[in-house]
């Protein structure tokens, strides 16, 4: 299950819906909510977040949360076609991953870390 973060640019979502990615949006399904509730609702649905908000690498790293996967996208406007084809790479190696981790995308390269 893909999950959009409430802030996270709507073209994303359209863009990756066309393409026939299932994804739920915050913004559509829990307008407001927490960013801890939005965690433990990924955790639940085994899920992949994607986010703009990099206060989810805090929870991940400072207070150690686990058992999901998140996509931090890091970009300026200008680099949208890019970081949407690097969004569609790491969604595709995500499809055959066991393990969870930490991805950051900006124009030039996915890192991952394994969380």
């Amino acid at each position: 299950m893909i999950v959009a973060d409430e802030g996270l640019n709507a073209n994303f979502i359209w863009e990756l819906r066309d393409s026939g990615y299932e994804i739920e949006w915050i913004g559509e399904i829990g307008k407001g909510m927490d960013d801890y509730s939005v965690i433990e609702y990924v955790q639940e649905k085994s899920g992949v977040l994607i986010t703009e908000d990099k206060d989810f690498g805090e929870w991940v790293f400072s207070h150690h949360i686990s058992g999901l996967t998140i996509i931090f996208l890091r970009y300026e406007k200008a680099d949208f076609p890019v970081i949407l084809n690097f969004l569609k790479v790491a969604l595709k190696e995500i499809e055959n991953a066991h393990e969870n981790e930490f991805i950051t995308i900006n124009r030039n390269k996915i890192r991952k870390r394994k969380i």
